[in-house]
């Protein structure tokens, strides 16, 4: 066989020693990245519609209070160490939500703990028998400015207060229809004692108006983001997310390659949850559906999101690859509280419901815990109108990411600069031919198959078309991949006899 250079010409005659170095096969390794998309605010520095990455604290980023400094933060509790970035946005055109907090004259007189909970975080002052309401207002509405305290961080509410006579006026930092999704409650645990009757808690101004994706995801260029987490899913936003990633020409087109999923959530009604996602067909999305939750959308949607990315490395060695085609069921999703009311912690049979009408779902332990159960994509139909579930699961789009770059890299790594020829009898390195890169896919797939990605290795084989196009520069192949499954069901059939029959 003979020795290829890159470098150094065959007519060199100057004695002696002449090394070029070049790089051989490296493992496969490549950035899986998450994104946040969401809304920041005037005071943060980062500019909206530019992609920024995550380090550190966000709140100068992004401004103090911003939703997506919200994102950012749960999002680092779900990941702790994977990259994330951010696309902040700009408000949109629109109102902004307002809530007034009115407290009873009956305060007067009474002593003791006055809570609130603004987005599930616990907001309390001490009231004593000299307050007037005004005072109590006054008090609660200083409290409600200085924020809040999460995962050790000093953090903002999306929400600013001010305070007249008997009554607290919360004014959300962000106009959006967004915001309406924010709870502002008096009881939430159970402990709160008994000031709360003296509180009522009523939406004043609705917020409206939803960003406009396409900008921002344009400015994205050829960075690739496996997941994409971002509160919006409204009709319109999902249309431009669908163009984004699929299509002839989206991210996961032939020409682009740069794949990703969009995680969002939605706030509503079983009923509407199953008839919105009954309603789509899309494999590049997966929405979880909630109802009123303490925890607003934006932090579920960052939550989730990196729970999955932190479980499934995209970028990791062959060896854990096996981790993609993981179940995420029991995934729990840091910092996010369960709905307020049990009702809203969906059955088996509303859940399996959801599952068929394309919206994943969760579960909630006995000490509140609020844990992936299926992450389901909106994909229910192929090109005909048939019902299809190759697309169902979350996991199968992932290990399709994993399995054509490490095919790529494969390929363009050992054959990237080579002739191409019927046949190769002396084994020169620069030349390659079908046969060659037919035997090269199939130990790429049986080491994909240790490492548990995929399976049946030797049906691939038999089935794998690796052949020379009528382009003479060019080799089609035909690559049936069988992706390894989730166990997600044992059903048994538990028959009770009194005594065995002969």
């Amino acid at each position: 066989m003979a020795v290829a250079f890159n470098s150094i010409p065959s007519n060199l005659r100057v004695p002696l020693f002449y090394a070029e170095v070049n790089a051989g096969q490296s493992p496969y390794q490549g950035p899986s990245r998450t994104l946040l998309i969401g809304q920041k605010l005037s005071t943060g520095s980062a500019s909206a519609n530019v992609p920024i990455i995550l380090s550190g604290d966000p709140q100068s980023l992004v401004g103090a209070g911003s939703m997506l400094a919200e994102e950012a933060i749960w999002a680092r509790q779900n990941h702790p160490f994977g990259e994330i970035w951010m696309l902040p946005l700009a408000d949109p055109s629109g109102n902004t939500q307002t809530w007034t907090i009115t407290i009873a004259a009956g305060l007067a007189g009474k002593s003791g703990t006055l809570p609130v909970y603004l987005g599930g975080e616990k907001v309390s002052i001490g009231v004593a028998t000299t307050d007037s309401t005004s005072d109590a207002a006054t008090n609660l509405a200083a409290e409600i400015n200085k924020g809040y305290t999460k995962f050790g961080r000093s953090l903002s509410f999306p929400v600013t207060a001010a305070a007249a006579s008997n009554v607290v006026t919360l004014t959300a930092r962000h106009a959006g229809a967004l915001m309406a999704k924010f709870s502002v409650l008096k009881d939430l645990v159970g402990d709160e004692g008994p000031l709360q009757q003296y509180l009522t808690i009523a939406a004043g101004t609705a917020g409206t108006g939803v960003p406009t994706l396409g900008t921002a995801l344009a400015s994205l260029g050829d960075m690739e983001f496996d997941y994409i987490c971002s509160p919006y899913a409204d009709t319109t936003s999902l249309d431009v997310v669908k163009d984004f990633l699929g299509g002839t020409s989206g991210r996961w087109s032939p020409i682009q390659q740069l794949f990703g999923h969009y995680c969002t959530v939605m706030f509503d009604s079983y009923a509407n949850l199953a008839s919105f996602g009954a309603g789509r067909n899309d494999p590049n999305v997966s929405i979880l559906g909630v109802v009123d939750s303490p925890s607003p959308p934006w932090r579920w949607a960052a939550a989730y999101g990196a729970r999955i990315a932190s479980d499934k490395n995209l970028g990791g060695e062959v060896d854990q690859a096996y981790r993609i085609s993981l179940p995420v069921q029991t995934l729990d999703l840091v910092g996010i509280r369960p709905p307020q009311s049990r009702v809203n912690w969906f059955s088996i049979t509303q859940r399996n419901t959801h599952y068929q009408d394309a919206i994943s779902g969760f579960k909630v332990a006995a000490d509140g815990t609020v844990m992936l159960d299926r992450v389901v994509t909106t994909y229910l139909t192929n090109a005909y109108g048939q019902p299809d579930i190759t697309w169902l699961d979350i996991e199968t789009r992932l290990q399709m990411v994993y399995f054509v770059r490490y095919m790529r890299q494969r390929i363009t790594q050992k054959y990237g600069r080579c002739a191409l020829a019927d046949d190769n009898p002396s084994a020169n390195p620069g030349i390659v031919t079908a046969k060659i890169l037919k035997a090269e896919c199939v130990h790429a797939y049986m080491e994909l198959e240790a490492g548990g990605l995929v399976e049946n290795s030797d049906l691939f084989a038999q089935r794998l078309v690796v052949e020379r196009s009528s382009d003479p520069n060019r080799v089609n192949a035909y690559l049936p991949v069988d992706v390894v499954n989730q166990f997600r069901v044992f059903a048994a059939n538990a028959t009770t006899f009194l005594q065995y029959p002969a």
